[in-house]
């Protein structure tokens, strides 16, 4: 049995709901939109450094913010009853330099961003007209420098149920992909669009190239795009996650099909096996020549009680072979689970009650996460001994792990 690496445990007297890593920089929203920090960590990880207080704003969810630390910037995404903004704020004195103005509803979904361009893509939908996504310039004194809109060869009418279009990805040479799905009908839909624009696209600015992947499963009737991210320059790894129509949320009701896609021609490089449950996360390990995928699956067997099981799934990042998947029951574990995600060299769990799993890539290929040979649960470290304490939120960086309870926030470095 591989014994859990051994850690060191800081503690910031600092009440955060919502956490976000980007490289050493951490941003952190206070409860109820009461504060908006800005902090560095060390290099080694370990220490935690307060640097400036923003303009406090509602946490935006799985909006993550962009930090551009060559542009001295960081933009986060705020919803409110009217247009939706992008705040961006200057790193270096905390200071706001503009807000950019948007319009529709924002898509809960990321915001690819090209540091090189210093472009962003947001997804967009004004009520009774269709998607689309715009390119929005954050780092210049531009506004929207382009819109993506659905082909009219694949456009439907607005009297039906909507079609699924999402930001996918933009390249450093200003190129984007984005995702279709065409609205639902009685008989289900077979498969899933990429779309693909050479430059930055404009209303009437024809695709360069698209392509269709079909739905793998036999029953599955309906699809979406979970996650995209990088794998190399001319790569994108696209995960897309097939259900049958209306069916209740069980064990086999959900899978995801993780695909290596070239950036130009649109050509599937691999197609990895179906995994039951959603992913929702990609991790590149480069060094280990591995995707981790983390997610979540419904294990129930029927229409009872939900048993809720987070999943991580290894693949080899050149063949799409699946090396390693492990599953972790939350009934089984007694406590729910906060982070389940990857490092370069580390997988690490975060539960609700403040013990954590940290397991080597290499170790988790060979044997998969350190669990109690008579219950099969996770072994795992204890943060803290009070029991009053919960995890609210959790973010991994490259050798640490910041954790936020009610009253504070523990950085947990290896």
């Amino acid at each position: 049995m591989t014994a859990q690496r051994p850690i060191d445990i800081r503690t910031i007297d600092h009440a955060a709901e919502r956490v976000y890593i980007h490289e050493s920089y951490v941003v952190t929203f206070g409860p109820d939109g009461t504060s908006t920090d800005l902090w560095t960590l060390s290099n080694d990880g370990r220490a935690l450094a307060h640097l400036k207080t923003l303009k406090p704003l509602q946490h935006p969810g799985v909006i993550a913010p962009i930090v551009d630390s060559e542009r001295n910037i960081v933009a986060i995404a705020k919803r409110s009853s009217g247009a939706p903004e992008l705040h961006v704020f200057d790193i270096a004195t905390g200071n706001p330099l503009r807000t950019l103005m948007l319009y529709g509803s924002l898509d809960d979904a990321r915001m690819p961003y090209s540091s090189r361009l210093g472009f962003a893509l947001v997804s967009t939908q004004d009520a009774d007209e269709l998607p689309r996504v715009l390119v929005v310039d954050i780092a210049g004194d531009d506004w929207i420098a382009g819109a993506a809109y659905i082909p009219p060869d694949l456009r439907t009418g607005t009297d039906r149920r909507s079609p699924q279009f999402g930001a996918e990805h933009i390249t450093d040479d200003g190129d984007i992909i984005c995702s279709y799905v065409a609205p639902l009908v009685p008989d289900g839909v077979d498969h899933f669009t990429l779309i693909r624009w050479d430059g930055i696209p404009h209303e009437n600015t024809p695709p360069s190239a698209l392509a269709d992947f079909p739905v793998l499963l036999e029953d599955d009737e309906s699809v979406f795009v979970s996650r995209c991210l990088p794998l190399r320059s001319d790569t994108l790894l696209v995960s897309a996650c097939e259900t049958p129509l209306d069916a209740i949320d069980t064990a086999y009701s959900r899978s995801s099909v993780i695909r290596a896609v070239n950036t130009r021609t649109l050509d599937t490089l691999w197609t990895a096996e179906p995994v039951w449950g959603i992913i929702r996360r990609l991790y590149h390990t480069v060094d280990a020549g591995v995707v981790i995928a983390t997610g979540m699956q419904n294990a129930r067997e029927s229409a009872s009680k939900d048993i809720p099981v987070s999943l991580v799934a290894a693949f080899d990042d050149h063949s799409g072979a699946l090396l390693r998947l492990e599953r972790i029951n939350w009934i089984d574990q007694g406590v729910d689970i906060r982070l389940c995600a990857a490092t370069q060299d580390t997988i690490v769990v975060v539960f609700d009650n403040g013990d954590v799993s940290i397991t080597s890539i290499d170790d988790f290929l060979a044997a998969g996460l350190t669990r109690d040979a008579e219950t099969q649960k996770v072994i795992t470290i204890r943060l803290w001994q009070d029991d009053e304490r919960e995890v609210v939120h959790a973010a991994v960086t490259k050798s640490s792990v910041v954790v936020a309870t009610q009253t504070n926030l523990v950085v947990v470095s290896w």
